[in-house]
């Protein structure tokens, strides 16, 4: 009984983990304002297609998190940084992709959670 409690708070970390920690080595951009170049820099955006169709630039990789996994190869060999909507989202596809050997240096997030919380 006492190993699948262990077990169980196991999962249960490693689940939090992936999904709240913060990713080391990720800053915060304001795409409003190009700190870097767009030859050595790819902007995707990781959102769902019903929001991202709308609010899009010119030059943005559309990728949804879901199908991340899978078309990861699609992306150019550049430094990445990711348009999201929540925290989660963020650190998922941070993770997916650092595993994959791609290099995530920034976020930019379409929400302010706190505004969200707190009405």
């Amino acid at each position: 009984m006492n190993v699948l409690i262990i077990i169980f708070i196991g999962f249960s970390f490693l689940f939090l983990y992936k999904r709240y920690m913060p990713v080391w080595g990720m800053v915060k951009y304001d795409l409003t304002y190009t700190h870097y170049s767009k030859e050595d820099v790819i902007i995707l955006d990781i959102r769902d297609y019903q929001t991202s169709c709308r609010e899009t630039k010119d030059g943005t990789f559309c990728i949804p998190l879901p199908y991340l996994n899978r078309h990861f190869t699609d992306l150019p060999d550049k430094a990445i940084i990711l348009v999201a909507s929540s925290h989660v989202e963020k650190n998922l596809s941070a993770r997916i992709l650092k595993n994959k050997g791609m290099r995530v240096i920034g976020y930019h997030l379409t929400t302010d959670e706190r505004k969200e919380c707190f009405g």
